[in-house]
């Protein structure tokens, strides 16, 4: 990779991800085989070999960083490391299954170059969003509950804050993940808040997203988790106290 800071970071989190890793390295090769871009792969101790197969797919690819987290402190506290470790100048974080395919990176690239934007998100309720394979029922009443009772709650605006596809201006990315304390899955939600309390442009985007097999969301136990970290989220931020955490602890 050139010395010069690269114009795309690409953060994926994954846990015990043998399974699904690997072919979404590859895939990333095939659609961008010349992209002078990183790739932060942000491991967390696992009980599988996600390491060494996705060592082995990326095939000594240079573009592919891999950061290993010693412990696993969930989904939030690896895509902040890898945000705050990104040097391009728009930072995304995807899953690992990438569930929205990758030819929708040029097109939030282009928004985020029309100047004024500084965070990007996909949102599968947006009017233009097409969902090639649903989730399970029992998992699509929970998630638009989990938004519900966010809106009531007054936290969030947002009618989809959990799709794993968001990208940030590389200062937005500093400043948002800096502050940012949730480890689990409602880091999204607490990104977004200090997002918009910060004054940053927050724009939703449509996606084409597809559901895939093997998930480590728990719809109640995780959901109400991350339900009481968002609420307890928004209450630091009213009373300013995310300005005062700028650190991965």
């Amino acid at each position: 990779m050139p010395d010069q800071a690269p114009r795309v970071s690409i953060v994926i989190p994954a846990l015990n991800e043998a399974a699904r890793l690997p072919a979404s390295i590859r895939e990333i090769r095939r659609v961008f085989p010349d992209q002078p871009w990183e790739f932060l792969i942000v491991i967390e101790l696992g009980t599988d070999d996600t390491e060494a197969v996705s060592r082995e797919a990326a095939a000594g690819d240079g573009r592919f960083k891999f950061v290993i987290n010693p412990t696993a402190r969930g989904k939030g506290y690896a895509v902040k490391t890898g945000m705050l470790l990104a040097q391009g100048e728009v930072v995304f974080f995807m899953d690992a299954d990438l569930s929205v395919p990758l030819r929708f990176i040029p097109s939030f690239l282009q928004e985020a170059g029309c100047g004024g934007v500084d965070v990007l998100i996909g949102s599968r309720q947006h009017g233009s969003s097409v969902i090639a394979i649903r989730q399970s029922l029992s998992r699509e009443i929970a998630g638009r509950l989990f938004n519900l009772a966010l809106r009531l709650a007054g936290v969030t605006r947002f009618a989809d804050t959990q799709c794993g596809f968001k990208a940030f201006r590389r200062e937005a990315a500093w400043e948002i993940f800096s502050r940012v304390r949730q480890n689990g899955f409602g880091f999204d939600v607490e990104a977004l808040a200090i997002a918009e309390a910060l004054g940053f442009r927050v724009v939703e985007l449509p996606v084409e997203w597809s559901d895939a097999p093997g998930s480590k969301l728990r719809p109640l136990r995780d959901g109400v988790s991350a339900l009481c970290d968002a609420v307890l989220a928004a209450s630091r931020i009213r009373r300013n106290d995310y300005k005062k955490c700028q650190s991965l602890e």
